[in-house]
């Protein structure tokens, strides 16, 4: 039996061409998958405060679903389903686990996780009416605290948080809001600007310290820095030095903070001032998740479909584990129970955005390949089974290869993947590990 007090990561990725979306096992001890399984991609990924939750709630990328994922056992269940409202963006538990959060345009959804009973609470229009991104609430399930996400038009913004009460219930656990409140403005908001207008940014990140004083912002990639907030009187107290990070994360005692960046090593901030109180290995580029274990363990998981560990004062981050689809979200959790599980063998990957294709096979040998999916560029190919290797004639138009029996062509070779349901790999647009 796995210990409580030992946590793995898990980590949600997006489907990649033929790879399907799914949740990842991360061994927080070796830096290893330890186990994978097919889930629908998830933008949001939540889990009851401490890292030892057993129960996770991801968010379905593109679609209004939340689905259960047992910790120990991978297995995965429909929480909550909705075909008609806006789809939400992001999802936040409170510090119990028993309410989940979701941040959907222009409002915010409860969900129960107990029942999947949900419930709409307006967000007020003033003093800014705007689409919430990103999503935090506080331990006591009171208070809310959303991040803006700026509109496709070309029309500049201002990056800001709004702090929100949730709407207090009566004994019965129904809403003691009037029946018009729906229809009418909810009152002015409390808002907190923490960055300068601009164009098309990202959702502001919001993330709040674990007993709810301080709620830290930042605009990933934008030159404005990370910032801390007092949730008591919603004031700026602290600015960090250079650009917002990538990504952001805090230590287990709340004393911390772990920030990735585009352009540098990881770095340690001091919790309160955003001080540098040193680095971690990481590598510069895009990183859209981090997270820390109980024991300071940290896991930094990169758009080129690799996740490292971190164990705490180590000099280096562990060897890149490779995932099926680039990541989206990560937590530490409750160490899974499952024995672990062979993973792809993974030969090369794409130097650039191409096509596999079907094999069929025509009278006289012939063969031709058929588009079916793009793979976009750095996915990781599995390992293949057969080759397919003579000269061949491209039809012009329709992307096919055909054999050439009679000579000409050019000299190709194609791989069978029997992981992506035998789908042929055309060796020139892969760059071999």
């Amino acid at each position: 039996m796995t210990q409580s007090d030992v946590s793995h990561f898990y980590i949600t990725y997006r489907q990649t061409g033929p790879e399907p979306g799914g949740i990842a096992v991360l061994d927080a001890g070796t830096g290893q998958i330890r186990a994978a399984r097919a889930l629908m991609p998830s933008r949001g990924l939540a889990a009851r405060s401490g890292g030892t939750a057993t129960k996770l709630y991801a968010l379905s990328e593109g679609g209004r679903n939340i689905s259960t994922v047992d910790t120990r056992t991978l297995e995965t269940d429909t929480l909550y389903a909705e075909q008609e409202d806006l789809w939400p963006m992001d999802v936040a538990a409170n510090a119990d686990g028993s309410r989940l959060f979701l941040a959907q345009g222009p409002g915010v959804m409860e969900v129960d996780t107990a029942s999947g009973k949900e419930e709409e609470y307006p967000v007020p229009q003033k003093p800014v009416f705007a689409i919430w991104g990103t999503i935090a609430v506080s331990p006591d399930g009171k208070r809310l605290y959303l991040g803006r996400q700026a509109e496709s038009s070309n029309r500049e913004a201002t990056p800001c948080v709004l702090a929100m009460d949730v709407p207090e219930k009566a004994q019965d656990g129904s809403n003691t809001q009037d029946d018009s409140a729906e229809e009418a403005d909810p009152g002015p908001g409390q808002a907190v600007d923490i960055a300068a207008p601009a164009e098309k940014f990202r959702a502001v990140q919001v993330l709040l310290s674990a007993d709810g004083a301080t709620l830290y912002a930042f605009v990933p990639h934008q030159p404005d820095p990370l910032v801390a907030i007092d949730t008591a009187t919603l004031t700026v107290t602290a600015r960090a030095q250079g650009p917002a990070p990538t990504a952001l994360a805090l230590s287990p005692d709340g004393d911390l903070l772990y920030a990735v960046h585009a352009e540098r090593a990881g770095s340690i901030l001091n919790a309160t001032d955003l001080t540098e109180t040193g680095t971690f290995p990481s590598t510069p580029g895009r990183a859209p998740a981090i997270a820390v274990a109980p024991d300071g363990t940290v896991c930094v998981a990169y758009s080129d479909h690799t996740c490292t560990v971190i164990a705490p004062d180590a000099a280096e981050a562990s060897a890149p584990a490779r995932l099926a689809g680039a990541p989206l979200a990560v937590v530490a959790a409750a160490a899974s129970e499952a024995e672990p599980e062979a993973q792809p063998e993974y030969v090369g990957r794409y130097r650039r955005d191409a096509m596999p294709r079907r094999y069929n096979e025509y009278s006289g040998g012939h063969g031709m390949w058929s588009t079916e999916v793009t793979c976009e560029q750095g996915t990781f190919v599995p390992a293949y089974d057969k080759v397919y290797e003579g000269r061949y004639t491209l039809t012009d138009g329709v992307g096919v290869w055909r054999r050439s029996e009679l000579g000409g062509g050019e000299s190709k070779k194609f791989y069978r993947v029997p992981a992506w349901e035998n789908l042929i790999v055309d060796g020139d647009d892969v760059t071999w590990l």
